[in-house]
This record gives C-alpha cells, structure tokens and sequence, in this order.
C-alpha cells in the first residue's frame, strides 16, 4: 500500500490539452512544447535541443547564416533572388526560417530531423547515415515551428526543472521548509492522515513524517530566512519569542501554509515538484511582453520606441555598415523617423525600416518597475500659503489715496481670524556706491515703498540703508536717512 501512494506519474502541470492536436500526440505517449509566436520560432527548438536553452535563438540564427555562406554552393540553387542579400536578411531577427534553414542546421548540427505534422506521427528525414541522433520537430500549416518531446524527455527535463527552481528558492532566496510547502500546495491529501515528528538527540524536530510513507526534512533557522515581515514575531528565528500556539521548532513556512497562506505562487510549485513538467520558457515570454505591452517598455525587438537604442542603416549600399542612433520620433504611420546619430553627434530622418535593434548580448532591457515619485512634504505647505496668500489679498485688497479704507468681506462668509502681532524688524538692503572715489556716475537712490502684492508680515517695516564709507576726517558726517520715520538720526 506504501509503494502505490508514494508512485506518481509524470505530468505536464496543467489543464488537460484542449487542442485536438496535443491530445492525438499525448494519446501515443508524446508532448508538443508550444514555442512562442515569432520568426524566431525554428532557431529557438534548435536550441533547447541542442543547447538546452532557447536564449541561445539568435546564436543559432547567425551560426545557420556562416554555414549558408560558407556553402553558398549548395545552397544558392535554392535561392531565386541575390543570394547575399537573402543571407543578409536572414540574420535579422524579422525573418523566419524555412524549410532550408532547417536541412542546413541538420547539417550543422549533423542531426537528422522527424518532421511531425497535424494528426501524423511524423516522417524521418535522413540527411547522413553519420548522424546518430534525431531533432523532434512539429510544423503547422501557417509555417510555425514547435518542439515535440517524448515520454521520456519529459521525464528527465521535469527532474531537472525542479532541482534547478529548488536551487534558487533553497540556496538564493533561503526560504525553510520548501520541499514542504511544495508538498502542501500540490498534495493537501498527504498530511490528511496525520503526520509524525523527528527528533535529534538535543530534541530539535529534524524531519516530518507522514502516515502514506512521505517525510521531509526540515531546516533549521541558521541556514534560512524569515518570510515574515518583521523576523522577532517568528518563534522559529528569534529564540527570545515564546508563543503556545506554534512550537519554536517548527518554521515560520509552516505557519503560513496552516494560515492558508501561499509563500509563493502556484506555477513555481509546480515548477518545483519533479512529477510536473512546466513550459517555463513560454509562460516567462508571454508574461514579459503582456508587461512590455501594458507599460509602453522597449524589449529589443522591431516594435521601436521613442528613446530605444538601436542601430540605423544609413547607406543602402553598405548594409553591413550599421551606426548605433537613439530614436528622437516616429511618425504616426511609422513610415519615417527622427533618430540621433552617436557617431556623427547630429539628428537625422530615416525610413522606418532602416532601423534594426541591437543584438541581444548589447541590449539592456529598460527598467518595468514603475517610477515612484518622491514624496514632496512641503508641497501641501505651498499649497497652503499661496490659499492663505490669495485671501489675505481678497479679504485687505489697497484703496486709491485720499479715501477711507473699506473692508471687503471675504467669500463664503468667513471672517479671517485677527493677524497676530509683530514687532517692527528693519530690513537692510543693499548699500549705494562710495561717495569718495574715482569720479563716476552714480544711479540716484531711491527708496524701496512697499508693494501690496509682497507677501510681508502684518505690522508696520522699516527700511534702513546704512553708508558702506565713512568721511575723511575733518569733515561733516554724512546722515543716513529711516524711511517711513518722522525723524532723521546722525550717524555716530
């Protein structure tokens, strides 16, 4: 009875397929990797069958495009128009391959290739009896290119999916307890029967047991990170903490799975058990351009934004003559653009389709996150005096010369409350040019009267304006004048 609870068979860790396609291939025991729609589609199977990565697609694209070159002999009968220009287009990632550039990375590669179409179990094509292996690939009406797996690679890529995402939530986010979590989000029914603790010989809990034949080792709080957020109210991390209703041993991931709580989402646990396979590499793409396309962002493709860096032809003649540019503008039926050139230091119009992005090793992807902006605490300050500015001015506006001040009520009926008190303060300005000197012009000093647009506090100002020189001896000394003052004081 053990042995039958612990056997799992492999899935795909998803939703039946629902393409009649898929379900003819899973009905004698094969999978179909869906790759993501682009004219990338062909490099990027070679690559995860050769390479075992699709980012390693445009690697693939411009090793295919050497060895075309290198046997144009053997390929340009195949080619009806110029046989350089077509190389040339083919290295850019806007053109899709063909059925030729899959015989020459056969070749290449010296692989033979099973071609499966819809509702065939696929035809061998051999290219060398010196080929020993096969490359699995599914080609639909519209010229898509998808890769095909057998029973067994699905196996083998599942295990080594999952010990490649328990690397990095064990060994880089250091979360305790994830081979648990994976277990408890997956499989609820294994802990339904009861569990069972394992002790050290200090009575540290080590491992849990479970009553179907599953047990799990538990980490100790050295060695991993809290998942709450403030570490001291986790028992688990902080020693000093004692709580009866959750035992010091017993982590802090623990805590959150019986609170219902999911540590992390459901496609990394998936991602984590090695029963499942996942198509990782499709769901990543599909989620990094639903983002790119949601915030505007530049990913390095052909659909061009304003401020992306890219690479320009300028002369039709030499193709292979490409200058980095900056893009300034594009039109609204992207037909023509305004780009700086980095080399010349000046703006140029270009065609639109004279643009191509730059290779992915120099690319840098633009920031997603999105920008906060700085918290302004003065700013409700301003806001405030400019509205306290506004009714002084509305409540006190001045009266013509010669008339008796009136009181203007201020809207919504509401009386300001009584300006507090100030004690008149001078204010110094700049002092004039010494009297005693060389012989020049000097601009007439006339005194600064205040304005009522001056933002100035309440209660009278005295303007002061002291002598930036005293007078020779023996002479009269020259008095400084107190605006706004009845009286003239001398200066000592």
């Amino acid at each position: 009875m053990m042995s039958k609870a612990l056997q799992r068979s492999v899935s795909i860790g998803s939703k039946k397929a629902s393409d009649p396609i898929d379900q003819f291939l899973e009905h004698h025991r094969l999978f179909r990797k869906h790759i993501i729609m682009d004219t990338s589609s062909l490099f990027r199977v070679f690559a995860e069958q050769v390479y075992d990565t699709q980012m390693l697609h445009y690697e693939v694209r411009m090793e295919c495009v050497r060895f075309m070159f290198g046997r144009s002999r053997s390929f340009r009968r195949f080619v009806s128009e110029n046989f350089e220009e077509y190389l040339w287009r083919l290295g850019k990632t806007k053109t899709a391959g063909t059925m030729l550039e899959l015989s020459a990375l056969c070749h290449l590669y010296r692989r033979n290739v099973i071609i499966y179409e819809p509702f065939d179990l696929g035809r061998q094509i051999t290219y060398s009896t010196d080929y020993q292996e096969n490359i699995r690939i599914f080609v639909n009406l519209q010229g898509h290119f998808d890769s095909v797996l057998t029973m067994q690679d699905v196996d083998i890529a599942a295990v080594c999916q999952a010990v490649a995402f328990k690397m990095l939530y064990k060994h880089v986010f250091r979360l305790p307890d994830v081979s648990l979590a994976v277990e408890w989000m997956l499989y609820p029914e294994t802990f339904k029967r009861g569990i069972d603790f394992e002790y050290d010989p200090r009575g540290n809990v080590i491992r849990l047991l479970c009553r179907n034949g599953r047990s799990f080792k538990l980490d100790r709080p050295g060695s991993t990170i809290c998942l709450l957020d403030n570490y001291k109210l986790c028992p688990f991390h902080n020693r000093r903490l004692e709580l009866d209703m959750q035992s010091p041993d017993m982590s802090c991931m623990l805590g959150l799975l019986q609170h219902k709580r999911q540590p992390f989402c459901y496609v990394a646990a998936k991602s984590m058990d090695p029963y499942m396979f996942r198509n990782v590499e499709l769901t990543s793409l599909v989620e990094a351009r639903r983002e790119a396309r949601q915030w505007d962002i530049y990913t390095g493709d052909y659909n061009f934004k304003v401020g992306a860096k890219c690479q320009v032809e300028l002369d039709t003649n030499r193709r292979d003559l490409l200058s980095i540019c900056y893009i300034q503008s594009i039109d609204r039926n992207r037909s023509a653009c305004q780009v700086f050139i980095e080399e010349q230091g000046k703006l140029v119009s270009v065609p639109y389709d004279n643009l191509h992005p730059l290779p992915p090793d120099e690319f840098k992807a633009w920031d997603l996150a999105r920008k906060r902006r700085p918290k302004l605490p003065r700013h409700l300050h301003m806001i405030r005096m400019k509205r306290q500015f506004l009714q002084i001015r509305n409540t006190f506006r001045p009266q013509p010369r010669g008339s008796s001040p009136q009181f203007v009520p201020p809207p919504n009926n509401q009386i300001p409350t009584a300006a507090p008190m100030a004690i008149p303060r001078p204010v110094f300005l700049s002092p004039p040019l010494p009297l005693f000197g060389s012989p020049r012009w000097m601009q007439p000093i006339r005194p600064v009267m205040p304005n009522h647009l001056m933002i100035r506090p309440p209660g009278p100002l005295v303007f002061v304006q002291p002598p930036r020189v005293g007078p020779p001896p023996n002479m009269m000394p020259i008095p400084f004048v107190v605006h706004n003052s009845p009286s003239v004081f001398e200066s000592v």
